[in-house]
């Protein structure tokens, strides 16, 4: 991967057409949302969204499982759609670590090894592992160790443990102290939220790339590295273009704007009028009662 920036493998949030407009504002490289070896290897229709479509270029499929001959034969039906395969082991959600996998993992790096060596031996496509620091306690060291030695092609670190979830702040010096000892390339991700924090992980701890996450629900700008800030006007036209996206991919407009609910929020997010609109989301099913709450509360209050 010989790319900068990209958007992060999201479950709920990195689809086709979130792929597509943050494709569209200078992510270099992107990820589908996580997905299950075994809904894969059971043909499971709701996968076919899932998974990258024909336009789509520098994509990577993450899957999470806990068995590396299922890791294989699902590799066996999607590898052509994908330019890399990457393994989730960072998950912290508990019907995903109950199951064995995602950052369960790190506490099994053994059957992580296996994994990553089974698909080196099975498919030409480069693989890579998402990790955090650790489960309980931090064996980011180690368990990169083992997975460079496994034959993957890069990790990204994430910089909290599994019992941290999403809270406290992610831990960046972890990813300067592995670049000290490990030759395979280093991606960083963990509260990537503006520019600055973009370079921060680059220049200052050295990451190989980095891999925005929450960081661009709502801001697709975060691309362009310029600290860019959108007035509302641009703000709403790429809302609206973002849910046509949906509505044109999903071919249902009443499933389209469901889907879109908790994204629309995080537009404008910090806008008077904003609570507002959350107040009111579950009454929204169409393109028109989305422009309608937006003329409302954002349109109007900010002309007044």
């Amino acid at each position: 991967m010989n790319y900068k920036i990209g958007l992060a493998p999201m479950a709920d949030y990195t689809d086709y057409p979130f792929r597509k407009l943050c494709k569209k504002h200078g992510a270099q490289f992107v990820f589908t949302e996580m997905i299950s070896v075994d809904s894969i290897i059971q043909n499971n229709d709701k996968i076919i969204k899932m998974l990258p479509q024909k336009d789509e270029k520098n994509i990577g499929i993450q899957l999470f499982g806990n068995d590396p001959d299922k890791f294989c034969l699902a590799v066996q039906k999607i590898e052509h759609l994908a330019d890399w395969i990457d393994i989730n082991a960072a998950c912290p959600v508990n019907k995903v670590v109950k199951k064995g996998a995602g950052a369960a993992l790190l506490k099994n790096p053994k059957i992580l090894s296996k994994i990553v060596y089974s698909l080196k031996k099975y498919t030409t496509l480069p693989i890579g592992v998402k990790v955090r620091l650790g489960y309980k306690e931090i064996n980011i060291e180690e368990i990169s160790k083992i997975i460079q030695d496994s034959g993957a092609d890069y990790i990204i670190v994430h910089g909290r443990t599994r019992e941290q979830f999403y809270h406290g702040k992610a831990d960046r010096s972890y990813v300067k102290k592995l670049k000290e000892h490990i030759k395979i390339p280093i991606g960083a991700t963990g509260d990537v939220f503006s520019t600055e924090d973009i370079y921060d992980y680059l220049n200052n701890y050295k990451a190989d790339f980095v891999v925005v996450a929450r960081g661009a629900i709502g801001n697709p700008w975060i691309f362009r590295m310029d600290n860019y800030i959108p007035n509302l006007d641009e703000q709403i036209n790429v809302c609206l273009e973002h849910l046509r996206y949906m509505i044109e991919f999903y071919e249902s407009e009443t499933q389209a704007v469901k889907k879109f609910r908790k994204v629309l929020t995080k537009y404008f997010s910090g806008k008077k009028g904003v609570n507002e609109i959350r107040k009111n989301i579950s009454s929204i099913f169409s393109y028109n009662d989305v422009c309608e709450i937006i003329e409302k509360n954002l349109v109007l209050k900010d002309t007044n």
